[in-house]
């Protein structure tokens, strides 16, 4: 692309800011240099997305010729994660230094921005400005939308194939005459505007002078009327004086009255208000009286339920310190049975240890003599010994499992104690968890409801903000829609007012009979009766017929049609008296039909006058004897031929106004307007003017009823939004109550939950006791029988050593019996004393035994004694938080009591209030009674004062002297006469002496202004005439240049080609056009829609230089323009854009290497393909990337 500035001296273009525009989703700022300036990138970069953007700033509208669909389309969209621009604005920066713009800045920045909602905003200088004043801004400097600085991709073929009227448009730019032609239109519309104030002015001034001459007459009456009124005034304000004097007597003596009655009612209100003040701060008592109860009822509850769960809890605590306690006595009984057994045992050795000191002092001495019995015995004794040991461990450990089995079933009792209390506290704990199951499901059931009662008042409040903002969005569009039709009916109201005061002038005109001859005139304003009209007002044809019936019947058109020929006599007799020259009549009674009949058919014969005229059916004989012997034909060639061969006996007249008379006479030609054509034309413009009144009638009316239309539907959308708006409220209010309904329940749910977790943990660890206990009690069961299979097992093996016991101390006994009593004596002594330590030995272990067994039972002892100090301390603490919020619900109470006391106190005192309120109410109304009635009678004193002040205001200016009490009913008789004298005058327009006065004045002022008119439409009308001379001479100038600048660019750049520019219907200036022709060497001379691709793109860029050598372009965009040239034309192009970088700023877009190589300076558009976004690409970087290119080539 080719972007072409033309500075004048030194503007040119700085730079070119673009953000959100299309692929420049981020912004961008381009600097531009003088000279040459290329940009480069693939294609799809975006390159081409500059020019659009400068384009559009310019203030092209059509979004077809920047590759556009619609508005939005030029707004970035969005890529991947990069989210759409909500607005695009394009920003031309303009070095103006030389003031070749007419701006008083250095730096011109011209930008345009759209906003997502269509809205589009025009700013120079960052002000903001209108579209038309950036247009008028680059009038005649070849820059715009559509000037010839702008070649996009396309538009050189473009160029070639526009039509002569376009390619004379771009010569217009060149010639500067745009400003010219936008000065003629508004000239123009100046003298639209002209002549109808002018045609208002005339309309006013004859309505002025009419109403002006009607008035002088009124004025007379008025002065004689208000001569009797003044005197009517005076004596009226001399009666109002004196009865003014008695009313303010009488009011000063009812005031005082009032001010007595007034002091009354203040005071008795002054008490009411006392009581109805402390009954107010009663029920305030009251009021804070219920709502402490309902704090400490609330309070209340809480404790009852703190209380309730410490009792459970110190239950709890009570039944397992019974059971430990319980458990510790069982033990405690049980050491003291050891305690005891130990005690015996003990006692027992000592026994046993002073047996065997006495049988020891005696065995000394049998010790010889018993050795050797001793030695025999010796074995029997050791078998013995060995069995009865034997039989005594085994008794002994039979002993000691009976006890562990009595210990056992101890402990079986004790744990089913246990088992059954915690099977208790388990069936406690699944019913409390039972109904707290049944709480949390009942409030989940009430929160989930409340929670889809929520969801769905957050959907209506959705649905509604949705509603509401489709309302406020047809809000603006029907707002938007009635301010267009307001200002639609505006200009149909404005152009009805225009159209109906011209219409109502002409129809003036025409009833008045303007134009007619003055002897036709004054008949037909004479009011003779039986006159019917003037035969041409009577009458109605088609436009086409005009000129036919005016050139057939000059004369017989102003003949007025009347009932008989006594009319006519009439008339005639009223023309000779008054000397107003000849008119002639056709009276009904006497004319004779004279209708001529033609028969063939022939083509261009349009048929008899007297058929294609149309009127009312009881002038027939008159249409028949004016126009029933002639024949309207088509042209003169018909007429003549018809004539030539006898067909029509009659006169033959053409559409054109050619007449050939029966005997062959032709008349012809062509006249200036006539009267009766200046009547054809008033007609005709009345009856345009009647249609264009109706139709502007018609589109006012459906314009009022579809804004009334729309103004229904927005007053429906403005009720509907605040009924809405309390929707919402409502909706938002209601969402709120149940947020915290549902925050209250989930809360709510928790604490069950967490009640449901604490009672779950209880039945845990109950449960784990119970388990522990039956544990307990099971092994206890299985301990004691495993015992009494033991005690069982040992029992038989007893039974058996018992037997082999029995049998040695049988062998014992009988060598005992061969011993001597002595022997026996020392054997049963040394016997005794084994038996002894041996007895004592094994008391000695048992005791030991028992010793550890005892302080076993003394360490769980001490447990169990430390498990019930923590029991009882829990069970204190317990016991002390019950009593101390036993306390305090207990204070509360009695808090309550005193409340409910002291709102019993404040209901008496409230009952007696109430009574002295009603008395006190009943004593202020009647006060109040008699108040109002001296009040009222007070207020009807003043109302006639001030009725009377009202009348002395409307006679203040009236000279008056006061009548005395006397003379009072004589000066109301006399009142009363001037009324009745002034009533008879009948209807009196008092304006009229300042209406006249005002009316002089104004026919005068208008008359000067009507001629002020008249100067102004011929100075504008000389401006238009001027201006015209202007844009003729400067176009003409223009175009010579540019055709010779071709003729010569063609010869350069296509070599020895002939180019030429031609004027097409060069005698109507405005609808004339341009062709460009060219002959190419050894060929024709041809128009361009014959040449081929590559010579359309040749002559456009040797026409667009060709306007360059006359006027170049502050600004010319070419996008790829030399796409189509081959290599030696683009270098001839480049070496003619060089000729001119001396007075033009160039920039180009393209992909030719060789124009590359020739800018000045160069730089890149490249694009982010995932994101869509267009990257600019610095002329360092561009000039690094050519350079290692050219190194590897």
């Amino acid at each position: 692309m080719l972007i072409i500035l033309n500075l004048g001296e030194n503007m040119y273009l700085k730079a070119v800011e673009i953000n959100g525009f299309k692929s420049f989703g981020d912004k961008v700022y381009i600097d531009f240099n003088r000279g040459i300036t290329s940009i480069v990138g693939p294609n799809g970069s975006g390159k081409s997305n500059i020019l659009d953007a400068v384009l559009w700033v310019l203030g092209e509208q059509s979004y077809k010729n920047i590759r556009a669909k619609e508005s939005q389309d030029v707004i970035f969209s969005g890529g991947k994660e990069k989210k759409p621009a909500t607005k695009a604005e394009v920003s031309l920066i303009i070095d103006n230094a030389d003031r070749y713009l007419d701006l008083d800045n250095d730096i011109v920045k011209i930008t345009r921005r759209i906003h997502i909602s269509g809205e589009n905003e025009y700013l120079i200088n960052d002000s903001k400005s209108k579209l038309k004043e950036i247009g008028t801004l680059f009038l005649d400097t070849g820059i715009g939308k559509t000037a010839y600085s702008v070649i996009g991709q396309g538009k050189v073929e473009r160029i070639i194939n526009s039509s002569p009227k376009e390619i004379k448009s771009i010569i217009e730019e060149a010639a500067g005459i745009k400003k010219l032609q936008a000065n003629r239109i508004e000239a123009q519309k100046n003298l639209a505007n002209i002549e109808i104030n002018l045609d208002k002015v005339e309309f006013i001034l004859n309505e002025t002078r009419e109403n002006k001459n009607k008035i002088e007459k009124q004025a007379e009456l008025a002065q004689k009327y208000i001569d009797l009124r003044d005197e009517k005034s005076s004596l009226a304000k001399g009666i109002y004086i004196t009865e003014l004097e008695q009313k303010e007597k009488n009011l000063s003596e009812n005031e005082n009255i009032k001010e007595k009655y007034q002091t009354e009612c203040f005071e008795l209100q002054e008490k009411l208000n006392k009581t109805l003040e402390r009954l107010n701060t009663i029920d305030l008592e009251k009021e804070e009286v219920k709502k402490e109860k309902l704090l400490i009822d609330s309070r209340n509850k809480e404790l009852r339920n703190i209380i309730s769960e410490k009792e459970k809890e110190k239950a709890v605590t009570s039944e397992r310190l019974d059971n430990v306690k319980k458990e510790k006595l069982v033990k405690e009984e049980y050491i003291l049975h050891l305690d005891n057994k130990i005690e015996k045992k003990l006692e027992e050795v000592t026994e046993l240890k002073n047996k065997k000191d006495e049988i020891s002092k005696n065995i000394v001495e049998m010790a010889a003599a018993n050795k050797e019995f001793e030695n025999k015995i010796l074995n029997l004794e050791n078998i013995k010994t060995e069995k009865s040991d034997l039989i005594e461990n085994r008794a002994k450990k039979i002993r000691d499992l009976e006890l562990e089995k009595q210990l056992a079933s101890n402990e079986i009792e004790n744990n089913e104690r246990k088992l059954k209390s915690s099977q208790d506290e388990v069936e406690n704990y699944k019913q409390e968890l039972e109904e707290a199951n049944k709480k949390l499901l009942i409030n989940n059931e009430e929160r989930d409801l409340v929670h889809s009662q929520l969801e769905a008042r957050k959907e209506e409040l959705v649905k509604t903000e949705e509603r509401n903002e489709f309302l406020v969005n047809q809000l603006s569009e029907i707002s938007k829609t009635i301010n267009k039709l307001s200002q639609d009916i505006r200009e149909f109201e404005y152009q009805e007012k225009t159209s109906s005061g011209k219409l109502e002038a002409l129809v003036r005109m025409d009833e008045n009979n303007e134009g007619f001859f003055k002897g036709v005139k004054e008949v037909l304003n004479s009011g003779i009766n039986g006159i019917d009209g003037v035969l041409i007002s009577l009458i109605s044809f088609d436009e086409k017929f005009e000129k036919a019936v005016e050139a057939a019947i000059p004369g017989n058109l102003q003949d007025i049609i009347v009932e008989d020929k006594e009319v006519a006599k009439k008339c005639i007799a009223f023309l000779n008296e008054k000397k107003l020259g000849r008119v002639s009549f056709l009276a009904l009674d006497t004319i004779k039909p004279n209708r001529r009949e033609f028969k063939a058919d022939i083509n261009g014969v349009l048929g008899l006058a007297a058929d294609l005229i149309t009127a009312d059916k009881k002038y027939q004989k008159v249409i028949d004897f004016i126009f029933g012997g002639l024949l309207i034909v088509e042209n003169i060639d018909i007429a003549t031929d018809i004539l030539n061969k006898n067909l029509f006996s009659g006169n033959i007249v053409t559409l054109t106004g050619e007449l050939v008379s029966s005997r062959g006479r032709i008349t012809g030609g062509e006249n200036q307007k006539s009267t009766i054509n200046q009547i054809f034309e008033r007609k005709k413009e009345i009856k345009i003017l009647e249609e264009k009144v109706a139709d502007l009638k018609s589109k006012i009316t459906e314009g009022s009823k579809k804004r009334e239309d729309l103004s229904i539907r927005l007053e429906n959308y403005e009720n509907e939004i605040d009924k809405i708006d309390t929707l919402e409220d409502s909706i938002r209010k209601s969402i709120e109550l149940l947020k915290k309904d549902f925050e209250s329940l989930s809360e709510k749910s928790e604490k069950i939950s967490k009640d449901i977790r604490s009672i779950s943990f209880n039945i845990e660890d109950a449960e784990k006791y119970k388990t522990s206990y039956q544990d307990r009690i099971n092994s206890s069961f299985s301990t004691i029988e495993d015992t009494e299979k033991h005690i069982s097992s040992l029992k038989k093996d007893i039974e058996a050593d018992e037997n082999l016991l029995k049998q040695t101390i049988a062998e014992i006994d009988a060598l005992n019996k061969q011993f001597a009593d002595t022997r026996i004596l020392f054997l049963n002594n040394q016997s005794t004393i084994e038996q002894l330590e041996k007895d004592i030995h094994s008391k000695e272990i048992e005791s030991v035994e028992l010793q550890e067994e005892k302080e076993k039972n003394s360490k769980f002892v001490t447990e169990l004694s430390q498990n019930i100090q923590e029991l009882e301390t829990l069970e204190e603490e317990l016991q002390s938080q019950i009593e101390e919020h036993t306390k305090i619900y207990n204070s509360e109470n009695r808090d309550i009591e005193t409340l409910n006391e002291r709102e019993q106190n404040l209901s008496n005192e409230e009952r007696e209030l109430s009574k002295d309120k009603s008395k006190l109410e009943t004593d202020s109304l009647h006060a109040n009674d008699r108040f109002e009635k001296i009040a009222e009678v007070i207020e009807k004193i003043k109302v006639d004062i001030l009725n009377i002040n009202e009348k002395l205001n409307e006679l203040v200016e009236i000279t008056a002297q006061v009548i005395e009490i006397e003379k009072l009913k004589s000066s109301k008789d006399r009142l009363r006469s001037l009324e009745n004298k002034l009533n008879n005058f009948g209807d009196v327009n008092l304006l009229a002496i300042n209406e006249f006065k005002e009316l002089k004045e104004r026919y005068d002022y208008l008359a000067r202004e009507r001629d002020d008119v008249v100067k102004s439409r011929k100075q504008v009308m000389d401006l238009i005439q001027e201006i015209d001379e202007r844009i003729h001479e400067d176009f003409h100038t223009t175009y010579q240049n540019i055709n010779e600048n071709f003729n010569k660019m063609c010869d350069e750049t296509i070599r020895n080609t002939e180019g030429r520019l031609n004027i097409i219907n060069p005698e109507d200036f405005e609808n004339c056009g341009i062709e460009i022709f060219v002959k190419f060497k050894n060929k024709k001379k041809q128009p361009l829609s014959l040449l081929s691709g590559g010579e359309k793109s040749m002559v456009a860029i040797a026409f667009i230089m060709a306007i360059f050598m006359y006027k170049p372009s502050p600004f010319t965009f070419l996008d790829e323009i030399e796409a189509a040239l081959d290599e030696k034309n683009t270098k001839n192009l480049l070496g003619k854009l060089r000729d001119f970088t001396d007075k033009s700023q160039f920039i180009l877009i393209t992909h030719n290497k060789e124009t590359m190589k020739e800018s000045d300076s160069i730089f890149g558009v490249t694009m982010n393909k995932e994101i869509g976004i267009s990257k600019i690409v610095s002329p360092d970087k561009i000039t690094k990337i050519l350079s290692e290119n050219k190194e590897n080539n």
